[in-house]
């Protein structure tokens, strides 16, 4: 671009001429982030086993070892069947 035409873009755009001149890119200042990881929280402790058992009601216990058992019933008198 032409110094003369700069010049009349310039005053008819104001800032838009702007585009043309070089960028020094610079880092930005520390002080505007936060250091800390966006995921960062503290770790809690995984339940042990007999804590997680004991949220299981004790009549879910017997309906499931019945299922399962019947469960293998089936399958193992299909494999006699044959």
């Amino acid at each position: 671009m032409t110094p003369s035409r700069r010049l009349q873009a310039r005053q008819a755009y104001g800032r838009a001429v702007d585009t043309f001149d070089t960028v020094a890119w610079r880092a930005p200042a520390p002080s505007r982030f936060d250091g800390r990881v966006a995921n960062d929280f503290a770790p809690q402790p995984e339940p042990t086993f007999a804590e997680m058992a004991d949220g299981i009601p004790g009549w879910l216990t017997v309906v499931l070892g019945g299922v399962v058992a019947a469960l293998a019933g089936a399958l193992m008198g299909g494999a006699l069947h044959i």
